[in-house]
């Protein structure tokens, strides 16, 4: 499909303009790059249930109760349900039910008492429930976290003079005060062996009786059963790698999803900044901390995306001279780098994304977001070329409009 036939704007609701982006090069990629990709994107697929979950306690469920009622287009001709109909589109895009940039919950438009009425009308085994699971009990706490507005109101809050881990309905924490997650973190920095770990990142803190408890998010632990399916991803992957080092890249990232350990997480984000060479790279796993009030817990995220050739020698011309840059920079001199490290800047084309880069995606990505290992080792900083395009071409020709998703 040429550049002038190619429909870029997409569906529009509420606040949302939905695009669709071009995979220009895809073609030209060996069938052994677009197998990497492939199985790359299924793991990346896998993911999106784990930020759902993270995103809120209740997402899981609310979500599967909504897909439900428009599956069996209960009363489908009613405003009821054209209005929960675009309630459901709102909680694909923002991974639940808090919008993904206000953080405030959506204010449903369809009446609780249909709410009610349609899921008694699905029944127990559509919804998933157990034989002991009780419908009744089942719909009044969803129909209590949709419509009650003082229920979880904000995703992340981060008002001053509040306590930001209680009154954020995100589910990093289970039962634990901002003080107490504060002091336990600065307790286990304090009496670790290595202080630079990201403490925090891959876990769920869990107060049962008076003691805290981490619940890590690995094999064999939380998210256990997808990080399953990731892993036989990564797996299936490692055959079509471009070197060796993309194979230890994924090997030491299949050991950190299995041990839950972040020693492991650090050897793993060393060896994937220092790998250069191949034109299909990825991001998957517990990255970025802003969805956690107190900036420690990771929400999964997945990219898979391949080098825009053309574009990445004119970036590589100015990261090559990152040294001269710093030099020149107006900065007073005890703040410049005497010598630069590992900057890498590449344009770049996503050809899947998923978790908390979809689908309100970043244009831009620059990892690790460790200071000590971007100091001695580097980062990595891509351009996502065909959706800042999709965004461009969308707003063509109209100077009032910016298009922002």
């Amino acid at each position: 499909m040429n550049e002038d036939s190619f429909r870029y704007s997409s569906e529009r609701f509420a606040d949302i303009q939905m695009l669709r982006y071009r995979l220009d090069g895809f073609e030209d990629l060996t069938l052994k790059k677009k197998l990497y990709i492939y199985c790359l994107a299924q793991a990346t697929l896998w993911g999106r249930d784990i930020t759902f979950h993270q995103f809120g306690k209740y997402n899981l469920p609310i979500r599967k109760a909504l897909e439900c009622i428009v599956t069996e287009r209960y009363k489908q001709d009613s405003d009821d349900f054209k209005a929960l109909e675009l309630y459901l589109k709102k909680v694909w895009f923002a991974g639940g039910i808090h919008h993904h940039y206000a953080m405030d919950k959506f204010v449903p438009a369809f009446s609780r008492s249909y709410f009610a009425e349609a899921l008694g009308s699905v029944g127990k085994e559509k919804l998933g429930l157990g034989a002991e699971e009780s419908l009744t009990d089942h719909i009044n706490t969803l129909s209590e976290v949709i419509f009650n507005p003082v229920c979880m109101p904000k995703r992340v809050n981060k008002a001053e003079g509040a306590d930001v881990i209680k009154t954020s309905a995100n589910n990093y924490y289970e039962g634990v005060s901002q003080k107490e997650v504060e002091r336990f973190y600065a307790e286990k920095k304090e009496t670790a062996d290595d202080k630079r770990l990201s403490f925090g990142l891959n876990s769920t803190l869990v107060k049962r009786g008076d003691t805290l408890e981490e619940v890590v998010w690995k094999l064999n632990g939380r998210y256990g059963k997808t990080i399953e399916q990731i892993i036989h991803w990564l797996n299936k992957a490692i055959a079509y790698c471009e070197n060796d080092d993309q194979k230890e890249i994924i090997r030491l990232l299949i050991a950190y999803y299995t041990s839950g350990d972040l020693a492991d997480f650090d050897k793993y984000s060393i060896k994937w900044v220092t790998e250069c060479n191949g034109q299909v790279d990825f991001i998957n796993g517990f990255i970025e901390v802003y969805g956690d009030a107190l900036g420690l817990k990771g929400s999964w995220e997945g990219i898979v995306h391949y080098k825009n050739l053309e574009a990445t020698k004119r970036t590589q011309t100015i990261s090559a001279n990152a040294q001269w840059f710093e030099n020149h920079s107006p900065v007073d001199k005890r703040f410049k780098k005497e010598v630069v490290k590992g900057v890498t800047a590449n344009v770049v084309c996503a050809a899947m994304l998923g978790g908390d880069e979809y689908p309100a995606s970043a244009i831009g990505i620059n990892l690790p977001n460790a200071d000590w290992i971007r100091a001695e080792y580097g980062s990595k900083s891509v351009t996502i070329s065909n959706l800042t395009h999709a965004y461009d071409m969308a707003a063509k020709g109209n100077v009032h409009r910016r298009v922002c998703y």
